[in-house]
């Protein structure tokens, strides 16, 4: 069996060939229109590690598997090579059997090719600001495919019998799952896209266990069919019909179109993913160090960024010590629901519709910098301390961003609300360097906030130059990888004769003062929360009252009496945490609530659907805005049940 899968593989090397120039060409066009070292896992990832399915990827690899499972058995009835396969001393069933396994090594070989080359890119680039790389997804991706395409394999090899026909039917059944999928939102668990979902578990990819089941004992199926029928055709010479000339050239047409449409739609795709597919709304600005993209309407706000982006780069070099100033590409014609910009590496998209101030876009611009610079000046070595660090690469970004481009009363409410919180929630040191079990415990977006005011005690402590400094020693080349939180942050302060302990002193007692200054009535309370599920209406009905801070704690005390009364804030939230499919999307949903009563029947109520919390336990947030232009404030997350039945609390 061994040398017969050998021989196989050796007949099969033009393939192997056409396959491995298809993907030289692919990484030929990335490498001409993409900087590699700016890709991150999500950027790779993109559109195929999305939730659901993606029609596109799936039907470059049947692509991909059908050529290869025509190239087997039809060349060699036609030739007649078959004739001296079974003259060997094998049955029928073992050269049918090798050439099944031979094909799949070669398509899984090219797999794993295309999915290490993309590893080895990807670990050239430890992503500048944030993220990581996702083991199990990369490689459960990988195994998927390989079942994939042996899948379609199998279907490939029993359309061959039918020649061309057998194409068009399946090209019909290809454009019919497709339209099922854009008019109907899914084609089906017996669709063959089904098996390339994606649902997530956490950042665990949960592959269709149950459609790949089924298809491959469909596959397994279909190919003792197709044994059956190739195992009794003849060949040309022994009497076995022969292709016609013009069936030939038919098929030789429709490969050769399937080639040229294939490689335009990955032009069109690498183009759009680049920036660099044509379009007539979209303009260009340079200037020294930016090149600008944005749509053409969005002028006059894009004007008054470029008129100061040089200005602001410089001073932000100042700030940093920064000799050589990087070019930067920056896209202004990106949307997002989550972030008003995001920086990788020496690239910058923002969404301008983020802020409604033309000032506050400038900063945006300056805060999305100064993680280039960061990345620049640490060598991205910054990056590889991310969990530990991310507090302050936000934090330095917000310090930098309000120095150059000053918005007083935006800075001032939000280390009004981070004091709030460093004060309620008691934040330390330690929290602040845990990134993950920050998140777990507090609002995520304190970082920007929190970080901003202990950078604010670094620089008061050792002085501007030190956050500079800091950048570049991380990337020095005696430092030490991989160390713990806590003491990368003292080994790297020690490098450039900064005491740490000093630092986190005078930040405390910065955030002290702070918050000896917010007036608590601004900053109310919830308590008195009660959680109840709706099953006629589907809904999870959470509600709470909101007292002042200074209160009793005795939920009996007469809030009038302490002086406790609270203005309400004009909006209320809820954050339900743990529910997300979407891999990194780091987005929990969020609820807005509404008052219901009067005087001490009065409190807040959220309705959230139940698809929201789809067990009985789930964790959740309670926030308002303490003023009309402030961010949310959330308290720490909680732990909630919601009960199967409705009843009284």
């Amino acid at each position: 069996m061994i040398s017969l899968i050998a021989k196989e593989l050796r007949q099969l090397r033009p393939i192997a060939w056409l396959w491995l120039a298809v993907l030289v060409l692919g990484y030929g066009m990335q490498f001409l229109t993409e900087r590699i070292d700016e890709q991150t896992f999500g950027s790779w990832c993109e559109g195929y590690c999305e939730y659901s399915s993606n029609a596109g990827v799936a039907v470059f690899l049947v692509l991909l598997s059908l050529v290869t499972a025509y190239s087997l058995l039809p060349r060699e009835h036609d030739e007649a090579t078959i004739d001296f396969l079974r003259a060997l001393p094998v049955s029928r069933a073992a050269v049918f059997t090798a050439k099944v396994l031979a094909a799949w090594m070669l398509l899984c070989a090219i797999n794993l090719l295309s999915y290490g080359l993309d590893r080895v890119l990807l670990a050239s680039n430890p992503e500048s600001i944030g993220g990581r790389f996702y083991e199990q997804v990369w490689f459960t991706l990988l195994w998927r495919d390989c079942l994939f395409m042996f899948i379609v394999l199998a279907h490939g090899i029993l359309l061959s019998w039918f020649r061309t026909l057998g194409l068009v039917l399946y090209s019909l059944y290809l454009i019919g799952l497709m339209w099922a999928e854009s008019a109907l939102g899914s084609s089906g668990n017996w669709s063959i896209f089904a098996l390339l979902s994606n649902q997530y578990h956490g950042s665990e990819l949960i592959v269709n266990s149950r459609g790949l089941l089924l298809h491959t004992g469909i596959a397994l199926l279909v190919l003792l069919l197709a044994y059956r029928l190739w195992s009794h055709a003849e060949s040309a010479t022994g009497g076995g019909k022969r292709s016609s000339r013009g069936m030939r050239i038919a098929n030789g047409f429709f490969t050769v179109t399937g080639f040229i449409v294939l490689g335009l739609v990955m032009i069109y795709r690498i183009g759009v993913d680049t920036g660099t597919a044509p379009s007539d709304d979209l303009a260009v600005t340079a200037t020294d160090h930016y090149r600008f993209v944005y749509h053409a309407r969005r002028e006059p706000v894009v004007q008054y960024i470029v008129e100061h982006a040089e200005t602001d780069l410089e001073a932000l070099g100042e700030i940093l010590g920064v000799d050589v100033l990087p070019n930067i590409r920056v896209d202004l014609s990106a949307s997002s629901e989550h972030a008003a910009g995001l920086a990788k590496w020496k690239k910058i998209q923002m969404d301008l519709d983020a802020f409604r101030e033309d000032v506050s876009q400038r900063r945006v611009l300056s805060h999305e910098t100064t993680h280039v610079l960061q990345a620049t000046e640490s060598d991205r070595s910054l990056a590889e301390n991310y969990s530990a660090a991310k507090f302050f690469i936000e934090g330095m970004a917000q310090y930098t961003s309000f120095a150059i481009v000053p918005e007083v009363e935006r800075r001032r409410s939000n280390w009004e609300l981070a004091s709030v919180s460093w004060k309620r929630q008691s934040i330390r040191f330690d929290d602040l360097i845990d990134a993950a079990g920050f998140a777990s415990q507090h609002d995520e977006e304190l970082h920007y906030s929190l970080g901003d005011l202990w950078t604010r005690a670094m620089v008061t402590t050792c002085g501007l130059s030190s956050l500079g400094d800091f950048l570049r020693a991380t990337g020095r080349e005696e430092a030490v990888r991989d160390l713990p939180a806590a003491i990368f942050w003292r080994d790297t302060m020690r490098a450039i004769g900064c005491d740490l302990d000093t630092v986190n002193a005078t930040w405390r007692q910065q955030m002290a003062e702070l918050h000896d200054e917010v007036d608590a009535a601004d900053y109310p309370v919830y308590k008195d929360i009660v959680i109840q599920r709706d099953a006629a209406t589907r809904q999870i009905r959470i509600s709470a009252k909101l007292v002042n801070a200074d209160a009793d704690a005795d939920a009996d005390a007469d809030a009038d009496a302490d002086g406790s009364v609270v203005a309400l804030p004009e909006r209320f939230i809820v954050r339900i945490g743990g529910i997300s499919t979407q891999l990194s999307s780091g987005v929990d949903p969020v609820f807005r609530g509404q008052t219901r009563g009067e005087g001490d029947d009065l409190r807040i109520e959220f309705l959230v659907p139940d698809y929201a919390i789809p067990g009985t336990r789930f964790r959740y947030q309670l926030g308002y805005t303490p003023s009309v232009d402030a961010r949310y404030y959330y308290e720490s997350w909680r732990r909630g049940t919601a009960p199967v039945s409705t009843g009284e609390p």
